[in-house]
């Protein structure tokens, strides 16, 4: 039944994280391995059990068969060791009727997620905790967001289960001050989500939108608590809203990425736009100015200019020389090469990547080669132009990436 396989799907990625992490807050970091297998058995099932009638209500039959299997599991431990640990896990399960309630996801998710962000642990292993446990990804999708092997994620997932093993509880974030030290880790992970549901690495799947509406659900689910609701929580929001608002527009019918001057705005989901710009307006309330504002003011200004060419380019370059100074990196110094392009010429743009591109780090980026190459052919100059589209196609990651300049090549041959 093809409905019900793709609904486990579905389920095993956004329900399994918050099995995991209500099983945890339960039973305890020490008890985080029988967690995951309980919720890996659990979806295991459901694939099996639904394949022929799905239960009214997949969710509530996924928490209740959670909850019976890590009581079957927890007892057949009991005949092995008499350990105290294990007899309370099953006294918790089994006397707490809401442990796996949705009304309790929020409390849950909060707790395994600044846990994570555990004092001993570097803050790329933090990152690497939250998209494995909460968010759902693969050590080669982490690998990819974090531009290293991996072994180098199995290292780092190695050394945050030890430690969470030692710990003796999973704590509420309640605590300002030590929901301030982490908050910065937890924010850092909800955005290469979201990137990794935006510009997809996956080759197979070039974007994910599910994994940027678990981006923007997790960003607002720190704003429903007073310890974790920040200005700069409000910004990171509205930049996803903002970004998400052009998904339905960026592959075609064809299945080739759409670039933003050619996206159809009116195709634009205005409520994920109207959503940012409440998120933004609740942002400028502080007086720290983050990165998360700069982008999120950019990525407005994308999302509500009528055109491209009604674009305030002129305001988009200052926010990306306040990037530029807050933030520096290769991605900003040529996304604002683009937008100086706009404002100021194509000869202006040109000079400013053609200087960028001895980078190590750029001269690996695809997007460089073909932001290069369409200022070649916006300034008529196909000979040029060809050759960086080329280089622009051996570096693509994913068919829909080659396939957007392959067209933009044959065009060049007309």
């Amino acid at each position: 039944m093809a409905d019900a396989s793709e609904l486990v799907e579905d389920l095993f990625r956004r329900e399994s994280a918050r099995l995991v992490a209500a099983l945890t807050r339960l039973l305890g970091p020490s008890n985080l391995p029988l967690a995951e297998d309980v919720v890996h058995d659990t979806l295991m099932s459901a694939m099996a059990a639904w394949r022929f009638e799905l239960p009214r209500d997949p969710k509530a039959w996924l928490r209740e068969t959670a909850k019976n299997r890590a009581i079957d599991r927890i007892r057949r431990e009991q005949r092995f060791s008499a350990l105290r640990p294990v007899l309370e896990s099953e006294w918790v399960l089994a006397s707490t009727p809401d442990a796996l309630s949705e009304s309790e996801d929020a409390k849950n998710q909060l707790a395994m997620m600044f846990s994570l962000c555990d004092e001993a642990l570097s803050h790329e292993t933090h990152v690497t905790l939250i998209l494995r446990l909460l968010c759902g990804l693969s050590p080669a999708e982490i690998a990819r967001a974090f531009l290293v092997g991996t072994e180098t994620v199995d290292r780092r997932l190695h050394r945050g289960r030890a430690r969470l093993r030692a710990l003796g509880r999973l704590d509420d974030a309640t605590n300002p001050d030590e929901v301030a030290r982490h908050q910065g880790s937890v924010m850092h992970a909800l955005y290469l989500l979201f990137n990794e549901g935006y510009h997809g690495s996956d080759a197979e799947n070039p974007l994910l939108p599910a994994l940027c509406t678990d981006a923007i659900r997790l960003a607002e689910l720190l704003l429903e608590s007073p310890a974790t609701t920040h200005v700069e929580v409000h910004a990171l929001a509205a930049l996803f809203c903002f970004n998400a608002a052009r998904l339905p527009t960026r592959l075609d019918d064809e299945g080739v990425l759409v670039p933003l001057a050619e996206q159809d705005r009116t195709r634009w989901d205005r409520a994920l736009v109207e959503r940012g710009v409440l998120h933004l307006s609740a942002s400028s309330s502080g007086d720290r100015l983050t990165r998360w504002h700069l982008e999120a003011g950019i990525a407005c200004e994308h999302a509500l200019a009528p055109s491209v060419t009604d674009t305030n380019w002129a305001r988009i370059v200052d926010l990306y020389d306040a990037l530029r100074a807050l933030a520096p990196g290769p991605i900003v110094a040529l996304n604002r090469a683009i937008a100086v392009a706009e404002l100021r010429g194509l000869d202006e743009g040109r000079r400013e990547l053609v200087e960028m591109q001895d980078d190590a780090k750029v001269s690996q980026y695809h997007f460089f080669w073909g932001a290069l190459a369409d200022i070649e052919r916006r300034g008529e100059r196909p000979n040029a132009a060809r050759p960086l589209y080329e280089r622009a196609i051996s570096l693509c990651r994913s068919d829909a990436e080659h396939r957007a300049y392959e067209r933009k090549l044959r065009e060049l041959r007309h």
